[in-house]
């Protein structure tokens, strides 16, 4: 896949207090030097620097990070969109201390070690000679279903804040997705879907895959930007994390 000219970030919420990878799972404290990354000040810096940076910010490491598995839709509904979530899990992979990435569309492919690539452009073109479906259909339900079946990817869930990008229009039936997700629920901390179509206040799920599954969320948010994404996960992370 070709991808079209660099585009540039704001950082999303500079108000925002939460962390990009949801609420650690213990106390942490900045520090000038040595330490670990600071995924929230990572993330917001990367955004606004088209994912690159010469130096990490760090903090002092009381207890580990939790997870972040990100799971993008690339099918031919989300193409618009498809490049600049893809510079966001390459913000996320880079700036996180534990994130996992993979493709959904009519396959599962996982992209995480190519967007382990410092550069963002050489990262995207490592993952788009991986990914054989882009712009293709959309079989969630089957994608998930492979990536539950293979322990190691399903260990990614376990405890970990779960993050899908797309906007729910299965092709297959309805059952396949449905026992996906309330597997996926059991296993993981939290569950956001985001979809370019709740940018819409009113907007109510249409699919019955999509409103059978909106009791295993613990949000419904808006994916129409990637400074929208990056607000969702950001805000969802402070609010959970004060709970």
């Amino acid at each position: 896949m070709q991808w079209g000219p660099h585009r540039r970030y704001r950082a999303p919420a500079e108000a925002h207090g939460g962390t990009c990878s949801a609420a650690p799972q213990g106390a942490t404290a900045r520090a000038s030097s040595g330490g670990i990354a600071d995924p929230r000040r990572t993330f917001r810096l990367m955004i606004r620097r088209d994912g690159e940076l010469t130096q990490l910010p760090t903090r002092r490491r009381q207890m580990r990070q939790r997870r972040v598995l990100l799971l993008i839709d690339v099918s031919g509904s989300m193409k618009t969109l498809t490049e600049g979530t893809l510079r966001l899990a390459h913000a996320l992979v880079q700036g996180a201390e534990r994130v996992e990435a993979f493709t959904l569309g009519t396959r599962l492919t996982q992209i995480t070690r190519a967007l382990s690539h410092r550069e963002a452009d050489a990262a995207l073109a490592r993952a788009s000679g991986l990914v054989a479906d882009w712009d293709d259909g959309t079989r969630l339900g089957e994608a998930l279903a492979v990536f539950l079946s293979v322990p190691r990817f399903a260990s990614f869930a376990r405890g970990a804040l779960v993050i899908v990008v797309s906007d729910g229009l299965e092709r297959g039936g309805p059952e396949a997705l449905v026992s996906a997700m309330a597997r996926l629920r059991r296993l993981a901390w939290g569950v956001l879907w985001l979809s370019p179509l709740a940018a819409d206040p009113a907007y109510r799920p249409e699919t019955t895959a999509m409103r059978a599954i909106l009791p295993m969320l613990d949000r419904l948010g808006s994916s129409a930007s990637v400074e929208a994404i990056a607000d969702e996960v950001l805000g969802y992370a402070r609010n959970r994390g004060r709970r």
